[in-house]
């Protein structure tokens, strides 16, 4: 039981990335030590009952979890972007940070060939970064049988790059006009309104999810099995993209220098107390 409710807090950690632009589901799920796991989970409980039931048991409360956060968390995590997004989103920089050194050590010591994979998946999500988002926001009223198919696309895409660790699904949906409408459906959807038109324009996106992470999922499962120091060090690469990318978003909010303070220095404290976890 206690195993099933650190993997359910866990969920709620993922979630977060579901919510906040710059944030990777897959960073956050390296950080906390379930990454390869979670893989190897989405990659085979289809393959037979036994599998099923192993792990689906294993899935199911974090599932649970990011359902909770998606939820719950979302509204409080919104005010806080609302009104102090440079100090909310240094806090998650702070747990990015603090869980690097951890990573090195799942990994022998770097050579030509693994330096130059890291930073091919740091220059990768850099340069994803920096691309200009989408001019506006997409519409998901009065839709035809063409926009739950792009729906179902872009839910495909957006949990696709999540799996990526570096790469953030939400800041994926803000490039392409689909963050504020996705998460409008969502907080509809947790406050009761419109559930029926909400719901069927949830549904053709969740779909498309689910395919994108067990596609995503078999590749970097074989890429793990296979090449395995290669796969990790380009993973590494993507985290430390991550700073980057938040840095970046937190550059586009309003300047306030008081924010700014204690933003650096809970991201400090967060970064500290993060690593002194993983260093047991």
């Amino acid at each position: 039981m206690k195993e099933k409710i650190i993997l359910f807090i866990k969920g709620i950690v993922l979630g977060v990335a579901f919510i906040i632009p710059g944030v990777s589901g897959g960073t956050l799920a390296v950080l906390m030590g379930i990454y390869e796991n979670l893989i190897e989970a989405v990659s085979n409980f289809y393959k037979g009952f036994k599998n099923f039931k192993k792990y689906f048991l294993y899935l199911l409360p974090i599932a649970l979890g990011i359902l909770f956060s998606v939820a719950i968390c979302a509204k409080i995590i919104r005010i806080g972007l609302d009104k102090a997004p440079i100090i909310t989103m240094l806090v998650f920089l702070g747990l990015i940070i603090g869980g690097i050194p951890k990573l090195f050590k799942e990994v022998k010591k770097p050579g030509v060939k693994e330096i130059v994979c890291m930073l091919v998946g740091l220059l990768i999500v850099v340069v994803m970064t920096f691309v200009n988002k989408s001019a506006s926001d997409a519409v998901l009223t009065d839709m035809n049988i063409g926009g739950y198919i792009v729906l179902f696309l872009v839910g495909a895409l957006a949990s696709a790059t999540m799996v990526v660790p570096g790469i953030s699904g939400s800041f994926t949906l803000m490039l392409i006009g689909y963050y504020e409408p996705i998460l409008t459906v969502i907080n509809n959807i947790t406050s009761f309104t419109n559930l029926k038109t909400n719901i069927l324009i949830i549904i053709p996106f969740l779909m498309g999810a689910a395919v994108g992470v067990i596609v995503i999922a078999k590749i970097i499962e074989y890429l793990l099995n296979h090449h395995h120091d290669l796969t990790y060090y380009t993973i590494i690469g993507f985290v430390l993209s991550s700073i980057v990318s938040v840095f970046y978003q937190v550059a586009g909010f309003p300047f306030n220098m008081i924010h700014l303070i204690i933003g650096l220095v809970l991201m400090c404290i967060n970064s500290l107390f993060i690593y002194k976890v993983f260093e047991k």
